[in-house]
């Protein structure tokens, strides 16, 4: 039998549960009787990692009950213009209670169900189970340093009262260590394998290439430590990390090991749909949702050095109307002048472009009756509408796929995307300017196919010839740079707009890089208080003596080294 380094401690099924349930921050560890939770009668693999795979999905992107306005992603998407933030200042718009649900699944749900899964998974031969459970945990763990900073985990899974935190890149490290033990289990023989897997099919082979590319983005978001700053991670070990990672070849290249949730067109028993489509449109007649201004205009024409439309501009956005607010009934802000940090460069109030109706950086202004007005989510990727200038109101919910969209963790463009800033930053192999064409190429090829069937006939289709013009003229911006600063503007920008859908990498990467840096500011003004790390979830401090809450949402996480001032808010 396979000898296992896991550095859990826990090695039986009941020890697992009992350390877990004095262990966890949360204080709702009853959440380990629910219904619908796990007990020992049930001991069997699949059910541990079902449970997780979904957990992991609802984690991501949040659940249809929600609306969509839970996850983790879809805060990073607000804070980054890819979608509307309603708060009117940073400080205020999240309160400690924003990701009480996602702590809550990573500590009694991935985190136990692991503990438990393990054991038996050794028993049984079943080493791909545990490979695959390990991978989803330290997504999980990882997303929470990204987003928190300092977080439990050695004492946590050890049992002890009051864990105290560890320190970030303690944790990234025990991440990367959990991630080589994971490629281990799964180059190993299982005695069973995971046939009902929601991800890959069961595919090891795959599931060793995410794990490999989530070690590539540990490694790039460390990049800006050096030896000096932490003997776990820094910008030596990422050099050499992601140099071995790309000789191996064994990485998310292709879109087909694209790591994705595919949601359903079911609405019932359960609700299987994209949450934010479910959120948008179960209710007739009326958007919910505003769209980002800033994001509709930079996909526009004339935008950012860019002359031609983005090819993926009418499978991201579905306009009800062909024309913009025309009085204050409509829009409160009609007419009125931009405010003095804006000036009259900064797109304001409106866009620039018919129908494309949405709101401003931190607008909180009331509701005007403009739910038939706002344009609303396309057919990528939450599986709404393809728009091909029908302006047809949103008034039913059969429309499009029906929220069969998807959860876009980790594609191929973003792993493009990611090189192509190590070749720059870290000279690492490869030269940048391939990466970028390659992710901008695979972006734009997997967002037009995934919308394919509601475009074709519409005669709104991008043409190879508008496609090619849009990534030349961004290869033509790059090659006239005149600075890494310039170019890595570039590279950025063009990863925030292949990142729709996903909040978590796009908040990363401006904090990372600080890029894009003409992101619209927030209305209310220029202060440099923009969200370097989120408050701690209320159940995380409230019944932990050695957890106490932050002061602020300025307070950096280990690898943001960036200075304080220099962002756009």
């Amino acid at each position: 039998m396979k000898k296992i380094n896991h550095k859990s401690l826990l090695k039986i099924f009941a020890t697992g549960l009992l350390l877990l349930g004095t262990a966890c921050e949360t204080i709702e560890l009853d959440l380990l009787d629910d219904p619908n939770a796990i007990s020992l009668s049930q001991a069997d693999l699949n059910f541990f990692l079902n449970s997780n795979q979904v957990t992991l999905a609802e984690f991501f992107e949040g659940t249809s009950a929600s609306g969509g306005n839970g996850g983790m992603s879809n805060p990073g998407m607000e804070v980054t213009r890819l979608g509307h933030m309603n708060g009117l200042v940073y400080q205020n718009s999240y309160t400690a209670n924003e990701f009480n649900f996602e702590w809550e699944q990573v500590y009694s749900t991935i985190i136990s169900n692991n503990r438990a899964l393990e054991p038996l998974a050794i028993e049984q031969e079943a080493f791909q189970h545990l490979g695959i459970a390990q991978i989803i945990e330290a997504y999980a763990v990882t997303t929470l340093v990204d987003f928190m900073g300092d977080i439990p985990y050695s004492e946590a899974v050890a049992g002890v009262s009051n864990p105290s935190r560890d320190p970030g890149d303690q944790t990234y490290g025990a991440m990367l260590d959990l991630l080589d033990e994971a490629i281990a289990n799964l180059n190993a023989t299982s005695a069973v394998t995971y046939t009902s897997d929601l991800f890959y099919g069961g595919d090891s082979d795959k599931w060793i290439k995410l794990a490999n590319t989530l070690k590539l983005k540990l490694y790039l978001q460390s990049r800006l430590l050096s030896s000096g700053d932490s003997e776990f991670v820094n910008s030596t070990i990422s050099t050499s990390g992601i140099n071995a990672i790309i000789a191996s070849g064994d990485y998310i290249s292709s879109p087909a090991d694209d790591f994705q949730f595919n949601w359903s067109s079911t609405d019932n028993n359960p609700d299987s749909r994209h949450p934010s489509f479910a959120g948008e449109f179960d209710s007739p007649g009326i958007i919910g949702d505003y769209m980002s201004n800033h994001l509709m205009n930079e996909l526009n024409a004339g935008v950012n050095d860019k002359t031609v439309v983005d090819p993926r501009l009418r499978y991201y956005f579905y306009r009800q109307l062909d024309r913009n607010a025309e009085n204050t009934v409509e829009q409160d802000c009609f007419g009125a002048l931009p405010p003095a940090h804006y000036g009259f460069s900064i797109p304001f109030c409106t866009t620039d472009f018919p129908g494309y109706w949405g709101r401003d950086h931190g607008d909180n202004s009331g509701i005007p009756p403009d739910t038939g007005s706002r344009a609303t989510f396309g057919v990528y990727p939450v599986g709404g509408v393809f728009d091909d200038s029908s302006f047809e109101p949103i008034v039913s919910r059969s429309v499009g796929t029906q929220g069969q969209g998807i959860s876009p963790i980790m594609l191929s463009s973003y792993v493009n995307f990611m090189l192509a800033e190590s070749a720059l930053t870290l000279n690492t192999t490869g030269d940048a300017l391939t990466y970028l064409t390659q992710g901008i190429t695979q972006s734009i090829n997997k967002v037009i196919a995934f919308g394919a069937d509601q475009a074709a006939g519409s005669g709104f289709e991008p043409t190879e010839t508008e496609i090619s013009d849009y990534i030349d003229q961004i290869t033509t911006n790059y090659m006239n740079a005149t600075s890494d600063a310039e170019r890595m503007n570039i590279i950025g920008t063009e990863y925030h707009i292949a990142l729709y859908g996903n909040g978590v990498e796009a908040y990363n990467t401006y904090r990372r890089t600080g890029t894009p840096n003409d992101l619209q500011p927030i209305r209310a003004g220029a202060v440099d208080n923009f969200i370097r790390s989120f408050f701690y979830p209320t159940v995380s401090v409230s019944n932990n003596s050695n957890s106490d809450q932050k002061d602020n949402v300025t307070e950096q996480v280990f690898w943001d080294t960036n200075p304080a001032t220099g962002f756009i808010n």
